[in-house]
């Protein structure tokens, strides 16, 4: 088997930006890389593709999961008509939000309850040279007591919107915060020194240092929806619901995680997010168009996966250089948020053509059953 008849695209390849595609090229060079999927919003990540699944013979990959574990979305549709909500009244729940849920670099002023982190990766710890790659159990537990409930910065995001049938939903995107930073950063480190037979970024599933890192990858994984779930309570406490009563429909989806599947299988999704058939899925557009809410087919072709959004065309930096203050105003009109300087990197001008990306895969991989047009944008 040549190494392009693992790779199946739901993009043209031409459509990749050259880095993205030499970081596909190199995923498929490695023979225990079985299956390689590209979802429509790639583009080029650390060592791995972000919106790039790869499915790994017992080979599991800190690199190809990311730095950020299981990040994700969440939705809430609500039984509040979007009709009564008006700019008033929109413009009190994002200032109460913005109170109540710490964005960006901030935590909450007091300890929050957690289950402690124990850290399987410390008994390591001496093989990593660099202080700040250690993994620290009391640095990470006091990280997540001040960090549960909290946004974080750059594309994570708190949206309220109205969904196609004229419903007030919810939808947010955040993670592990530096649970899952700390987590990422020392198993980056330690799999440059053991496992000498792989290259680095790898480790062997079954061995302690892959079990260890499986370990708390499931840690950060319980962990970041837990985040979620503790936000989206708050945002439904301020309109005046209760989360126990939409707990059970809440949709869920992380994009960076690593799932072992028969016969020590790996399945990586970095920036893809599972489409298993009848599963609901989230997929993101930008600030302006909103959320779309799937359901996924099941397509094993491209490993039962999606998109995770619509995938950046531009950095932030090169985007805060060129984009233009007055169009990305322009496009946020009638959307309560913060559109300034402070944001422009997240302007709808930096991010795909949604429709193309939705194009690309509703019917293939995931059906699209409905839509999230925003009213409120909360960024960190």
């Amino acid at each position: 088997m040549g190494k392009l008849d693992k790779l199946e695209m739901l993009l043209p390849m031409e459509e990749v930006e050259y880095e993205a595609q030499q970081q596909i090229y190199a995923a498929l060079d490695h023979d225990f890389v079985k299956k390689m999927a590209v979802m429509p919003d790639a583009h080029t990540g650390y060592t791995m593709i972000i919106g790039g699944v790869a499915l790994c013979d017992n080979v599991i990959s800190p690199e190809y999961v990311g730095y950020d574990l299981s990040c994700g979305v969440a939705c809430v549709i609500t039984n509040l008509k979007a009709h009564k909500f008006n700019k008033n009244k929109l413009v009190k729940i994002y200032n109460k939000i913005v109170e109540r849920i710490p964005v960006g670099f901030n935590c909450h002023e007091e300890a929050q309850d957690y289950v402690e982190f124990g850290g399987a990766g410390c008994q390591f710890n001496h093989m990593v040279a660099k202080p700040k790659q250690k993994l620290n159990n009391q640095r990470v537990n006091d990280r997540v007591r001040m960090q549960l409930g909290t946004l974080g910065g750059g594309n994570h995001y708190i949206s309220i919107g109205v969904n196609r049938d004229g419903f007030i939903s919810i939808d947010l995107h955040s993670g592990s915060r530096n649970v899952g930073h700390q987590i990422a950063t020392f198993y980056m480190a330690l799999s440059k020194l053991v496992d000498t037979d792989l290259p680095a970024g790898f480790f062997h599933l079954n061995n302690v240092y892959g079990q260890a890192y499986l370990k708390d990858l499931k840690y950060a994984e319980q962990y970041a929806l837990d985040n979620r779930k503790h936000m989206m309570g708050v945002i439904l406490n301020i309109l005046g619901l209760d989360m126990v009563d939409y707990v059970d429909d809440m949709i869920n989806e992380n994009h960076n995680h690593a799932v072992v599947m028969d016969e020590g299988m790996v399945l990586h999704r970095k920036g893809a997010t599972p489409a298993d058939k009848g599963q609901k899925g989230l997929i993101p557009i930008n600030m302006k168009d909103g959320t779309y809410i799937t359901v996924g087919l099941g397509n094993d072709k491209y490993l039962s996966s999606a998109s995770h959004g619509a995938g950046r065309k531009m950095g932030r930096k090169k985007a805060k250089e060129n984009l233009s203050m007055e169009k990305f105003e322009k496009h946020m009109k009638g959307i309560v948020c913060n559109a300034s300087k402070d944001t422009l990197d997240e302007s709808p001008d930096a991010y795909k053509n949604g429709d193309t990306v939705i194009g690309y895969q509703d019917g293939i991989v995931v059906d699209v059953i409905d839509h999230i047009k925003p009213l409120i944008n909360v960024k960190g």
